[in-house]
């Protein structure tokens, strides 16, 4: 009789938020891997169950709103400072007595006019504004320009900064739009019952149609539960988990095998062999020689009559 493999229990709803967002993701690109129609599940149960790991990624990910802004906010007041710098250090150059030096800054000079106190627009007005004034800084002759004043570094980070905003921003928007989602408890809710399904019908798919692929899910299924519980135990301080011990495999069995292979008598408890000379505290019956406490129906003096004690 072959053998079985069972797939491995988990406490779903003791895991962490990561914990088991981890479990759901890893389960769903096995499936993938394995594609749903070889484990015998349909596409729309497995679409089903990614839509809500999907969304479960979305309320876990985004950080709350205030902590954007908060965020924004500091990058806003550094990218202010950084135009600060750079227009000062423009108008200041037109006075150098370095002649390269003062021509290049009255080129920039001119090229940066129009950009002059965008740091005081609001800010989606200003990021457009910034985007703007590094395109026209972007071209040859001004990056020439820049090089010889020493300003090319701060256009540099004028850049990295306008960038980090406009990221920050997109990210606010997410996070408002995560108060929409249902919650995280909600959503794990909804994907317990899936995940017990999806995992389901693949072992009865790998009991009633078994493949190569069927087998290696459940394999592959199993040493991911595994490692999260290994995961969970270090975090939560448990040493060990008593599942962890159990070997998920059924051995067939084998009707042709002898009780006792090897020929001997069956022992008892002890460990002991059973036999008409042993009494039930293992035990021999046979009388010591040297023993002379008289025994019943048993000729103790020699007298040719047995001794009733």
């Amino acid at each position: 009789m072959r053998a079985l493999t069972l797939v491995l229990e988990i406490a779903l709803s003791r895991l962490s938020g990561d914990e088991y967002l981890n479990l759901m993701k890893r389960t769903a690109r096995l499936v993938e891997s394995a594609t749903p129609e070889a484990l015998g599940i349909e596409a729309a149960e497995f679409a089903e169950y990614k839509e809500k790991v999907d969304l479960l990624q979305q309320r876990v990910a985004y950080p709350t709103a205030s902590v954007k802004t908060d965020e924004s906010d500091e990058v806003d007041r550094m990218r202010d400072a950084t135009l600060s710098y750079l227009f000062a250090a423009i108008n200041a150059g037109v006075n150098l007595p370095i002649e390269a030096q003062r021509e290049a800054a009255k080129a920039l000079e001119v090229i940066t006019r129009a950009y002059a106190n965008i740091q005081r627009l609001p800010d989606q007005s200003e990021t457009n504004r910034i985007d703007g004034l590094l395109l026209d800084l972007d071209t040859e002759e001004a990056k020439a320009h820049l090089a010889t004043m020493g300003l090319t570094p701060i256009v540099a980070e004028l850049k990295s900064l306008n960038e980090r905003y406009t990221t920050l921003t997109d990210e606010r928007t997410a996070a408002e739009m995560a108060r929409t989602l249902p919650s995280a408890t909600e959503i794990r809710a909804a994907l317990d019952p899936m995940y017990t399904t999806i995992t389901m019908i693949a072992f009865a798919e790998s009991v009633t149609n078994p493949t190569e692929t069927t087998a290696n899910f459940i394999n592959l299924l199993n040493a991911t539960i595994k490692e999260v519980k290994k995961r969970h135990n270090l975090r939560t301080g448990k040493e060990t988990d008593d599942d962890e011990k159990k070997d998920p495999t059924i051995p067939g069995t084998d009707t042709e095998t002898p009780e006792n292979p090897d020929g001997q008598q069956p022992t008892n408890p002890d460990g002991e062999q059973t036999g008409e000379d042993q009494q039930p505290g293992g035990e021999q019956t046979t009388p010591d020689p040297d023993d002379n406490t008289p025994q019943p129906g048993v000729d103790n003096d020699g007298d040719g009559s047995p001794e009733v004690v």
